[in-house]
């Protein structure tokens, strides 16, 4: 390492090539050879100086030494004493003003950096939020009938639509949200009963059937295509109940099958009610003029404030091999089962039918078999498949092909977790106003 011939201080590499002193004692120095060159390398005169290890004492002929109290260099005059300290304070002034700037400029750097990953993280969750809301409905982009105008206008341009058959089409619409009634249009009955002929001539591998009291099938339309499946589930549900006598009194003020909007509307008033106030505020209370999906809590809450009897089970995990439910397969079984024990192969229960919810959409339990060899197969009623092909069913043929609508074997469903609704029954106005308190708590029945 090179250091300072004068203060011993070390220098750097480049420095040290040029001058062998450090900046303070090269000032220091200048002034004494520039005035006595030829006092190089001898003892200080009047304006001289001396090597680090100098007594700091008087000279010998009456001259005063005076010592640096930084580096211990030592000179005969004050000025230049001065001016050499100066020349310290000022070097290490500049160096921790160079410290604190660089310090200062790496915290403004980090601080801009940060704030730059703040905005885009909230610029990333603002459109993930954003599209979470378009997709379970919950945008501002309009509902049932602005959907329904939309797609028909596209129908139109695409030259699928006539214009006389839009303005038709517009106008059965808009007097059936008038109403609140279902128009129909997407409505197949006689599936059931169809079902029933069926198994009655059908001796190859069921031992036994049993099916749900009627109940119509329901399809999407152009106004709820891609979100309306739990409010099309819940009009094949109300469909069996309308036609079974134990429920009449609860569904006196609902005759007919009502329309979705208005499906949004009888939910906001269970809302009202009191029922499941976490699940009304995911929806802002909301629900008329949106998309919004809805599942198994609202499709309770629904048929609890119309005092019937149902519960959620929820097969939170699945509970056989490779991901299947064989014990949601079983509890159907027995819901159907119970009770209806005859020998006749095909059972023709009262039982209404079960609404089925997995992640992203939900269907309708309305019937299960038994397998000679005891398997289990669900029969169900999918709102996605289109009144072409549920009318296929009611010309069954007698192979069975036109049942793969309808069945689904315990490897066919294999969703992380699914949730029923079940009805049982009607309630009294006291059980109904203690599931209202209840439901502010609810939390669904668990299968382990």
């Amino acid at each position: 390492m090179l250091v300072c011939d004068g203060c011993g201080r070390a220098l750097p590499c480049e420095a040290a090539r040029r001058h062998p002193r450090c900046p303070p004692c090269q000032r220091l120095r200048r002034p004494s050879v520039t005035a006595r060159p030829e006092a190089a390398g001898r003892e200080p005169g009047a304006h001289g100086w001396r090597l680090l290890g100098a007594p700091a004492a008087d000279t010998g002929n009456g001259e005063q030494l005076y010592e640096c109290p930084i580096c211990s260099l030592t000179c005969t005059n004050l000025q230049f004493l001065e001016e050499h300290v100066d020349l310290h304070l000022e070097e290490h002034s500049f160096s921790e003003g160079g410290n604190m700037r660089d310090l200062e400029l790496a915290q403004q750097l980090q601080h801009e950096e940060d704030k730059q990953q703040r905005l885009e993280e909230e610029k990333r969750e603002k459109e993930e939020f954003k599209k979470l809301q378009r997709q379970y409905g919950l945008d501002s982009s309009g509902g049932y009938k602005q959907q329904f105008l939309k797609n028909m206008e596209r129908e139109v341009d695409r030259g699928r639509m006539q214009p006389f058959e839009y303005h038709k089409r517009k106008a059965d619409m808009m007097e059936s949200l008038a109403v609140g009634i279902d128009d129909g249009k997407t409505k197949t009955s006689g599936v059931i009963e169809a079902l029933c002929k069926y198994y009655q001539n059908e001796n190859k591998d069921v031992r036994r059937v049993w099916l749900s009291a009627g109940v119509d099938h329901f399809h999407s339309s152009l106004g709820d295509k891609g979100w309306g499946c739990g409010y099309r589930n819940f009009q094949m549900l109300l469909s069996s109940l309308l036609q079974n006598s134990l429920y009449s009194d609860c569904l006196r003020d609902t005759a007919l099958i009502p329309s979705i909007p208005k499906i949004q509307s009888m939910i906001e008033d269970a809302w009202k009610e009191g029922f499941d106030p976490h699940g009304a505020s995911h929806f802002n209370n909301r629900l008329r003029g949106s998309k919004a999906w809805i599942g198994a809590c609202e499709i309770y809450s629904l048929l609890t404030s119309l005092r019937i009897k149902c519960q959620i089970i929820d097969f939170h995990k699945p509970t056989g091999p490779a991901g299947t439910h064989p014990r949601l397969f079983e509890w159907i079984l027995r819901y159907y089962s119970t009770d209806n024990e005859g020998a006749t192969k095909v059972v023709c229960t009262s039982r209404p039918p079960v609404y089925l919810q997995h992640q992203g959409h939900s269907r309708t339990v309305v019937g299960i078999e038994e397998k000679k060899n005891k398997t289990l197969c669900l029969l169900l009623f999918d709102p996605g498949c289109p009144s072409q092909e549920m009318q296929k069913l009611l010309k069954q043929s007698t192979d069975g092909t036109g049942l793969k609508l309808l069945r689904r074997f315990v490897g066919g469903l294999k969703e992380k977790q699914y949730q029923i609704v079940a009805v049982d029954g009607i309630l009294t106005l006291e059980e109904k106003t203690a599931r209202c308190h209840a439901s502010r708590v609810l939390t669904s029945e668990k299968i382990p």
